[in-house]
């Protein structure tokens, strides 16, 4: 039943692949439609624009079936009109035609206008419980995940500022090492001056004691 439903609403293309002669396909050069594949390929980016995904339209039209109506309603107008889909005449005469043979059964305009509303609130019942199960998991899947993004963005930020504010520390520290050791070196300098002119001043006097005791004994004996 839903697969005789589907074929209402969606359109099977691979019949008329199968269709396609042979020749047409021995034609074309294996190369060219290698080439043909990548332009095509670069040409349509990655997007998340979205697509008719059969998954979800067996389960729109699974929700339509299990809310099927009795009688002769939209669905079976839908039926009717589709089986008229290759006899060669316009749209319009289509519709005519069907709802003529549906008048015949007592089904007016006002029934399938209220019965095509009927699946149309089905459709957004399912719409409804879908965009409140996406919305639970945009919360659990994306919203927490968003949170800890913004709570990571504040640990970064606040650990950049620490490390900005040690940098700019141990540049300062790095400064005062290096007034330090300018320091250091013209304390030593200043140091090892006075060191050597004290131990020349006194190796100067104690000499000049030394020679004196050596005369005394040379001549006062």
């Amino acid at each position: 039943m839903l697969k005789n439903l589907k074929s209402l609403f969606i359109v099977d293309d691979s019949t008329d692949e199968k269709k396609e002669p042979t020749e047409k396909k021995k034609e074309q050069p294996k190369k060219e439609v290698v080439a043909n594949k990548q332009n095509i390929t670069n040409q349509q980016p990655t997007t998340n624009a979205g697509k008719v995904d059969n998954g979800i339209i067996d389960k729109l039209l699974g929700a339509i079936e299990k809310n099927n109506l009795d009688g002769f309603d939209y669905l079976e107008f839908k039926k009717a009109l589709k089986a008229l889909e290759k006899i060669p005449m316009d749209e319009s005469t289509k519709y005519r035609s069907t709802f003529a043979t549906a008048s015949t059964m007592g089904v007016t305009l006002e029934n399938l206008i209220e019965s095509t509303t009927h699946y149309i609130k089905v459709l957004d019942k399912e719409n409804n419980t879908f965009t409140k199960a996406f919305e639970g998991q945009l919360t659990s899947k994306v919203g927490n995940k968003e949170k800890e993004i913004v709570q990571f963005d504040a640990i970064i930020k606040e650990k950049s500022e620490k490390i900005k504010q040690l940098t700019e520390e141990i540049t300062k520290h790095q400064v005062q090492i290096t007034e330090l050791r300018k320091v250091v070196d013209e304390s030593k300098t200043k140091i090892d001056k006075t060191r050597n002119d004290f131990k020349l001043s006194y190796l100067h006097l104690r000499t000049q004691l030394e020679q004196d005791v050596e005369k005394m004994k040379q001549y006062l004996k």
